[in-house]
């Protein structure tokens, strides 16, 4: 499994950092990570959800959001189609500070870029519009994907056609200490979310008091330890039920579960159903599309 946490390789000679992945290269889709970034994710086709802070927003038929630095957030692809593709866009702040605030034409689009730390959501009009853009980057030089980049975000800043998903920057106050921090804890619960994790675990691996670990996630992520690990066990759990025939038994020792009822209970409130409706629900779609 690839680390957790994504450090951007911009080249010395860009300023962008591009990627495209299609149906089979796209990420774990349960992976959590944090990098001190802005990214903009173009994804085609297709239905899953943004999981980003606390918030957990279901998309159909596509998406494009925009998010500022250093703001938690789990993978946002799907496999729903084999043809969907997903374009991610990342740079780091001295874009905005070195290259896009010294033109005063680029006014519009440094305003785009400080709400981006509020999560920006695009609706489907631009999703729609910007399609045939997207694709386009992989015909591109590097001269010409950041011309091509720069006609986005001149169409984003001149729409009203988004919503922001938080009322306030959620990443303003972090310190770097805190962002590598939580960095280290996504990155142990991605390579070990099958093993007995606890507060306890973290705050050992960390050189923290329990309560000061919690106290310390709780503040990053608003929500505590253990709701995070469950989300993310059960988040996992209905990966392998989509790409597996594992039982319900063997994915839940997989997830790290060892109590039967509590896997249930705790995948229920995750994800909507229990284990087996879950299983029933996906082979139902699957059987009406064939």
């Amino acid at each position: 499994m690839k680390p957790i946490y994504e450090t951007i390789d911009v080249a010395v000679d860009t300023s962008l950092k591009i990627a495209t992945y299609n149906h089979s290269e796209a990420c774990k889709l349960a992976n959590w990570h944090i990098h001190p970034e802005h990214e903009l994710v173009y994804i085609k086709n297709g239905k899953g959800s943004l999981r980003i802070g606390t918030e957990v927003i279901p998309y159909d038929k596509g998406v494009l959001v925009f998010l500022g630095p250093n703001i938690p957030h789990a993978d946002f692809s799907n496999r729903e189609y084999e043809d969907n593709l997903e374009v991610v866009v990342q740079f780091k702040s001295d874009f905005l500070e070195d290259k896009i605030a010294i033109f005063p034409e680029f006014k519009k689009i440094k305003q785009l870029i400080d709400k981006s730390k509020k999560v920006l959501l695009f609706d489907s009009s631009m999703h729609h519009q910007l399609t045939d853009t997207f694709l386009k980057f992989e015909q591109l030089d590097a001269a010409g994907k950041l011309i091509h980049f720069m006609g986005i975000l001149d169409a984003l800043s001149t729409t009203n056609n988004y919503r922001c998903i938080f009322e306030t920057p959620i990443s303003f106050s972090f310190k770097t200490l805190e962002v590598n921090r939580l960095e280290g804890v996504f990155e142990y619960v991605n390579t070990h979310y099958e093993k007995d994790i606890s507060s306890q675990t973290l705050a050992n691996e960390f050189g923290l008091t329990v309560n000061s670990f919690c106290r310390f996630f709780k503040k990053m992520t608003q929500r505590s330890f253990i709701q995070f690990l469950n989300n993310y066990r059960t988040r996992k759990a209905t990966e392998l039920f989509r790409e597996t025939q594992l039982s319900i038994s063997e994915v839940m020792y997989q997830c790290g579960y060892t109590d039967p009822s509590y896997f249930t209970k705790q995948f229920k409130k995750h994800q909507g159903n229990t284990p087996s409706a879950y299983i029933l629900k996906i082979r139902s779609l699957a059987a009406s599309e064939i």
